[in-house]
C-alpha cells in the first residue's frame, strides 16, 4: 500500500473511539425518553455512563493512535447534545413530574443550554487557537468541565432517590442549583482537575484505598456514593479558587 493510500485508508479499530462517543449519544437520547416516561433513575443512570463514555473515548482514541479532526469535531457536537440539552431535559421532566413551576423550570433548559454552548465554543477556540493560562492549565480546569456538570445537575436527584422527599426536591431551589451551575460551566472560574494532582509516592498506596473505597461504595450504595462526591465536589470549588489565588500571588511575586 503507498503512502496516500494509507493517508486516506483507516483500520477498524481507528473507528472505536468515534463508535463509543456515538454509542454515548444513543444512550442520552434514550435517557430523554425514559425521563419522559418518567423512569428517572434509568433516565440519570444511562447520562452517567455517558459521561464515564466521554472520559473513554479519548483516551482510546490516544491509545489507538486513532485522534482526528474528525473525531474531535464529532466529539464537541455530540457534548452539546449530551450534556448541554439532555440534563436539562430530564430535571425539567422530573420537576414536572411533581410540581408546576409556571415556565421557569423550560427557562431553565435553555439557560444551561446557552451556557454549556458558550462553554464549549469558548473551548473549540482556546484550543484552535492555542491559547492558554499555563499556571491555570497546570493544576486546574477553566470552569466546570461538560461532563461534570451534567452529572452535578443530577444532584438533586440523586439525593431524592437515596433520602426522599427533602428541602433539595424544591422545584425553586433545584431551578436557582442548576441557573448557577450553568453560570459556573461558562465563566473561567478555576476548579479542581484530579488528573492533575500530584501525588507523592509515600501517598501511593492511600489514594489507593480511598480510590478502591470510592468505587466499592459504587456498587454496594451508588446513590449515596454519587451525592457524597458531588457535594464535596461543590465544596471544593471556592476551596479551588482560594488555592489559585493563593498560588497565582506566588507566581507572581518570584516574577
Amino acid at each position: 500500500m503507498s503512502q496516500l493510500e494509507k493517508k486516506h485508508s483507516r483500520t477498524l479499530f481507528s473507528l472505536i473511539p468515534n463508535l463509543v462517543t456515538i454509542s454515548s449519544l444513543c444512550l442520552t437520547l434514550t435517557a430523554i425518553r425514559m425521563a419522559f416516561a418518567q423512569d428517572f433513575v434509568f433516565a440519570t443512570s444511562l447520562l452517567l455512563i455517558a459521561g464515564f463514555m466521554d472520559g473513554v473515548d479519548g483516551r482510546l482514541a490516544r491509545f489507538l493512535d486513532a485522534s482526528s479532526e474528525f473525531g474531535a469535531q464529532l466529539d464537541s457536537l455530540i457534548d452539546f447534545v449530551n450534556f448541554g440539552i439532555v440534563p436539562g431535559f430530564i430535571v425539567y421532566f422530573w420537576i414536572n413530574s411533581y410540581q408546576d413551576v409556571k415556565g421557569f423550570d423550560w427557562a431553565m433548559v435553555l439557560f444551561f443550554a446557552v451556557c454549556m454552548v458558550i462553554r464549549l465554543a469558548r473551548f473549540n477556540v482556546d484550543l484552535s487557537k492555542k491559547l492558554s493560562n499555563p499556571l491555570l492549565e497546570k493544576y486546574f480546569f477553566k470552569g466546570i468541565p461538560a461532563p461534570v456538570g451534567a452529572a452535578l445537575s443530577m444532584l438533586p436527584m440523586v439525593l431524592y432517590y437515596e433520602f426522599g422527599d427533602g428541602f433539595y426536591t424544591n422545584p425553586i431551589l433545584v431551578i436557582t442549583y442548576i441557573s448557577v451551575l450553568a453560570v459556573f460551566l461558562a465563566s473561567r472560574i478555576p476548579t479542581i482537575s484530579i488528573k492533575k494532582i500530584p501525588i507523592r509516592n509515600e501517598y501511593a498506596y492511600l489514594t489507593l484505598i480511598i480510590l478502591g473505597s470510592i468505587i466499592i461504595g459504587l456498587v454496594i450504595m451508588p446513590w449515596l456514593t454519587l451525592a457524597v462526591i458531588g457535594i464535596v465536589y461543590v465544596l471544593s470549588i471556592p476551596i479551588t479558587i482560594f488555592f489559585y489565588i493563593r498560588i497565582e500571588i506566588t507566581d507572581r511575586l518570584k516574577k
